[in-house]
C-alpha cells in the first residue's frame, strides 16, 4: 500500500494525524507502575486522567548538592525534591504551564532560577528534569527540560530505553556502551539533550558511560536488566569528576477496556469531545 504525500501533508497541517496518534496512545495506555530508588508507585490509566482534563507530571532532580522545588504557575507542584530523586506522577490540568524551579524553601518570586513553558496534553505523561547550569554566575542555578514520555504498552518483545545527558561542565558528548563492546547502544548525546527512545532486545549486564576523548569510562551502570515490555530511563548527572546515574523503570499496562483498539463496555469519544 502506497501513501499519498500530499494527503499526509494535508493531514499534518490540519493536526488530524497528531490527534489520531494521541487518541490511540491514550486509549491503549492503562495504569503505569514506576520503580525508582525511592520505591514503587502507580499512576492511573491515561483514559481516566484524560476524562478529568488532566495530564501526569513527575520531576527528576539532576542538580548536585541540594533539593529543589517546582512551581506550576503560582502553585507549588513539587516541594523539596532531593538530588537524584524521581517523584511519583502527579495529575495536573492540561493547559499551558509556566514551570519554575527554585531552591527548596525559597520564595519563587524572588528566587526563580529557571523556567520553562509547556503545553500539556490531556492523558499524557511528562517528566521534568532539573539540570544544573554551567554558568559561573551565582544566580544561574539550572534549567528545566520537559520531556514528553509518550508512554505506551510494548508488544514487540523488546525493551524501551532512553538516556539524558545532565552532566554539568562536561563539554564532550557522551555515549553508552555495553561493557566490552565497541558498538554503542546510544552515541553522541550533548549536554542537556536526550537521545530519544530506542527499542532494544532483552539484555543483562553492565553499561558504560564513555566519551571520545577519555580512555576510562566516566561511569558504569551495573546490574542492568532490560526486560521485554518495560520502559527504562537513565539520567547521566553529576559533574565530570563525579558522574552519577539516576534511573527508573516504567511498566506500562494496556488499558483493559480496549482490545486491539476496539473499546469494550465503553463509548469511544468523538473528535469533537
Amino acid at each position: 500500500m502506497h501513501s499519498n504525500p500530499r494527503f499526509l501533508q494535508a493531514l499534518l497541517a490540519s493536526g488530524a494525524l497528531v490527534f489520531v496518534a494521541a487518541c490511540n496512545e491514550t486509549r491503549d495506555t492503562g495504569a503505569v507502575t514506576t520503580t525508582t530508588d525511592q520505591g514503587t508507585s502507580n499512576a492511573p490509566a491515561a483514559e481516566t486522567v484524560e476524562e478529568r482534563d488532566n495530564a501526569l507530571v513527575r520531576v527528576v532532580n539532576a542538580i548536585p548538592g541540594g533539593a529543589v522545588s517546582i512551581y506550576a504557575g503560582d502553585s507549588l507542584a513539587f516541594g523539596s525534591v532531593a538530588y537524584k530523586s524521581t517523584t511519583e506522577f502527579k495529575e495536573m490540568p492540561d493547559d499551558y504551564f509556566g514551570f519554575k524551579i527554585s531552591r527548596a524553601g525559597a520564595n519563587k518570586d524572588q528566587n526563580t532560577l529557571a523556567e520553562n513553558r509547556e503545553k500539556l496534553s490531556n492523558g499524557g505523561h511528562y517528566t521534568i528534569v532539573a539540570i544544573a547550569d554551567t554558568d559561573d554566575d551565582a544566580d544561574s542555578f539550572g534549567e528545566l527540560r520537559v520531556l514528553d514520555d509518550e508512554l505506551k504498552p510494548l508488544t514487540s518483545g523488546k525493551a524501551r530505553v532512553r538516556f539524558i545527558n545532565a552532566v554539568a561542565g562536561l563539554t564532550d558528548e557522551i555515549s553508552i556502551f555495553p561493557r566490552g563492546s565497541t558498538n554503542a547502544l546510544v552515541d553522541g548525546i550533548n549536554f542537556k539533550n536526550e537521545a530519544g527512545w530506542n527499542e532494544e532486545d532483552p539484555w543483562r549486564g553492565t553499561l558504560e558511560v564513555r566519551t571520545e576523548n577519555r580512555k576510562a569510562p566516566l561511569a558504569t551502570i551495573p546490574n542492568v536488566n532490560l526486560e521485554a515490555g518495560k520502559t527504562y530511563s537513565f539520567v547521566i548527572a553529576g559533574t565530570p569528576n563525579k558522574v552519577e546515574v539516576i534511573k527508573w523503570e516504567d511498566t506500562v499496562h494496556p488499558d483493559p477496556d480496549y482490545d486491539d483498539g476496539v473499546p469494550d463496555n465503553r463509548t469511544e469519544k468523538s473528535p469533537s469531545n
